[in-house]
């Protein structure tokens, strides 16, 4: 089994201070791709994994991929394939409590009443074997919003979701996975990925968040506010094995946090393991 990611900048302290140190203080093989173009989108994370892929792992090898810059991971291998074992997809997505990037449009997609506590995909994190992973980016080599009455519908209005929503490869294994629930699943119960950003109503919120906290740095009241939510929620050790903190502001409250020597012990216990 491999735990892969992708990064355009292998100094990014998440990257050196949580994502690396976890990893090998629970024993995973973390795969770093180094993506050097200066221009490197979230969507060109697919291009680069199945590259990978093709190459270097075996069709019946497990893999786990990871975003680089705001998850760390607290428990190992064998937690790892026991609880994927027990799922009920052979490729299963991290959930979220937000429909990103589409917001309403992606709730009025959803074919089933929404699982929770996370009821909508995150592609920050996914395990499947190498070549079920291949064989579902060959079949849909471009988001396949065509099979989506409503979204093709937008588009007769100028709206084309592939235009506005296509830098984020979520909004493309968004749209896969609704066409294929039969071998993609979602961590609605956060069973191997837990994601600890907040909820919000209008996912707007949060670029103004973060422009509050540019602009005013700790003294923003967004950030005042995201340091509260997040230390009063560590409180409570997560039962996953990959912890996501996909959020901007997020990010920068759990960097200074450990900073601040403030980390939870189930945490810290790991980086320090």
């Amino acid at each position: 089994m491999k735990v892969v990611t992708i990064a355009s900048d292998l100094e990014h302290p998440f990257l050196t201070r949580l994502l690396m140190p976890s990893c090998e203080a629970v024993g995973l093989n973390l795969v770093v791709l180094h993506a050097t173009k200066k221009s490197f989108r979230p969507r060109d994370k697919r291009a680069v994994l199945t590259d990978y892929l093709a190459r270097s792992a075996a069709p019946d090898e497990l893999v786990m991929f990871t975003d680089a810059y705001d998850t760390l991971f607290i428990r190992g291998e064998e937690y790892v394939r026991k609880t994927h074992a027990g799922l009920s997809h052979p490729v299963v997505f991290s959930a979220e409590r937000n429909s990103w990037p589409m917001g309403h449009i992606g709730l009025a997609i959803q074919k089933d009443p929404p699982v929770r506590p996370y009821p909508y995909l995150n592609s920050g994190g996914f395990i499947g074997l190498a070549g079920d992973i291949l064989a579902l980016c060959a079949k849909y080599p471009e988001p396949p919003s065509e099979h989506f009455p409503l979204l093709r519908h937008l588009r007769t209005h100028d709206f084309d979701t592939d235009k506005v929503y296509g830098f984020s490869d979520q909004y493309y294994w968004t749209l896969v996975q609704l066409l294929e629930p039969d071998m993609v699943g979602l961590d609605n119960g956060a069973a191997l990925f837990e994601n600890f950003a907040p909820a919000v109503a209008n996912f707007c919120e949060l670029p103004r968040w973060t422009s509050d906290y540019r602009a005013n740095g700790k003294q923003a009241a967004s950030y005042r506010r995201e340091h509260a939510r997040l230390q009063a929620r560590l409180q409570s050790p997560s039962g996953a094995a990959q912890i996501h903190f996909a959020a901007s502001l997020t990010k920068a409250v759990v960097l200074d946090l450990l900073d601040e020597g403030q980390l939870p012990s189930w945490l810290v216990g790991v980086l320090r393991h």
